[in-house]
């Protein structure tokens, strides 16, 4: 499938930002390496819309390959996750009544309802991924295995059951995020929250982060996009907060009025600047591998998250590297999809050697834990930097 309209305000206009080509799915990470048993691409671009200034992915894979029993991303894992959603609890606990009833879709392995249970508000959480499912559901929460969809909402009873619904990096998933929204809308209390967690659109482009752009990330929101979507069905936005979740996001506080579209201030097209800029960033961040695999030899990654998957697929540089290490056990033992560079559990020394971290919206963690055990250590994006 491929959209022709804007996810967001369902403009006509949007168009080519940047052709990727197939690629794997950031998701995927394979048994076997890609020279035994290729791996399965599709066509991966991002597109603009000059109306409401929604970023977006157009090409869409079977929902089935991304969201399914084997999903090997869990919150819980990463420590800066465990930070983020700790702070993002607190922050919550601020702005509701205590014991209020809470729903978050998407929900992942539980990571943000544990932390609202323990405050003594009513959770319960919902999650396509079974696996996560369980996970939740092993920690004593309350988790549905589905889509957050009006039917879901109808068929189980919950229309005006909630004070406040929130989700974290859960849009960006959603192709249909009118359906999506309705569903927010019709689960909510008069007057109830929604609060919202997204990748800050802006900060993606002025930083060029071409490894975030993936498949499985269909749509990057600019303040602009996300109120005027909010409001097209029925919500103020109250608060817009900037966070440093995934490199750079947003967090919106929004109230729902009504039922009933809200007016917002017209968009004033711009034209878009990416297309070089993307090209450029790639195009230095390998010209930036080649020239640290000549000065240290093979060297070693750290992170294997989806943007890993995908900095290594645009690069074409996977063969400059010995293996990458991961401290997600869902990981460990498989392979950076589309190539045959192994994913390895990190146990200590493995020079002498340089190591990149990949995952470098968690580079100042990593760093400190890893760099007595090499020569150096340095990010790649946003920009060229030696850690240790």
């Amino acid at each position: 499938m491929r959209r022709t309209h804007c996810r967001g305000c369902g403009s006509a206009h949007i168009f080519t930002v940047y052709d990727f080509g197939p690629q794997p799915l950031a998701g995927n990470f394979p048994t076997q390496p890609e020279s035994r048993q290729p791996t399965r691409k599709y066509p991966l671009d991002l597109a603009e819309c000059p109306d409401c200034t929604l970023l977006q992915v157009t090409h869409l894979p079977p929902i089935d390959e991304i969201f399914h029993g084997d999903y090997r991303y869990a919150s819980s894992t990463v420590p800066g996750l465990r930070r983020h959603f700790e702070e993002y609890a607190n922050w919550l606990a601020e702005r509701i009544a205590p014991g209020a009833r809470v729903i978050e879709f998407g929900c992942n392995d539980g990571i943000l309802l544990e932390k609202l249970a323990a405050k003594s508000f009513e959770c319960h959480g919902v999650d396509a991924s079974r696996n996560m499912v369980e996970l939740a559901r092993a920690k004593g929460l309350s988790v549905d295995e589905a889509f957050f969809t009006p039917q879901y909402v109808a068929d189980h009873g919950l229309s005006g059951k909630f004070k406040l619904v929130t989700c974290s990096n859960v849009y960006a998933h959603m192709d249909d995020l009118g359906k999506t929204t309705q569903a927010v809308s019709m689960v909510l209390a008069d007057g109830g929250m929604f609060c919202v967690e997204v990748h800050d659109g802006d900060t993606i482009a002025s930083q060029n982060q071409f490894d975030t752009i993936y498949h499985e990330h269909l749509s990057y929101f600019t303040e602009t996009s996300i109120a005027r979507h909010l409001a097209a069905h029925g919500f103020a936005v109250d608060q817009v907060l900037r966070t440093t979740m995934h490199g750079g996001g947003l967090r919106i506080l929004a109230r729902k009025i009504n039922g009933s579209a809200l007016p917002t201030a017209a968009v004033v097209p711009t034209p878009s600047v990416l297309r070089e800029s993307l090209s450029g960033a790639i195009e230095q961040a390998t010209s930036n591998i080649r020239m640290l695999q000549r000065e240290y030899g093979p060297l070693f990654g750290y992170g294997a998250a989806g943007r890993a998957q995908m900095f290594l697929n645009f690069t074409g540089t996977a063969g400059m590297f010995k293996k990458v290490f991961d401290d997600s056990p869902l990981r460990q033992n498989r392979y950076i999809a589309g190539t045959d560079l192994p994913i390895a559990r990190f146990d200590g020394r493995e020079g002498p050697g340089a190591c990149v971290v990949l995952a470098w919206n968690y580079a100042s963690d990593i760093a400190v834990r890893i760099g007595q055990d090499f020569d150096a250590v340095f990010t790649v994006l946003p920009e060229l930097k030696r850690w240790i």
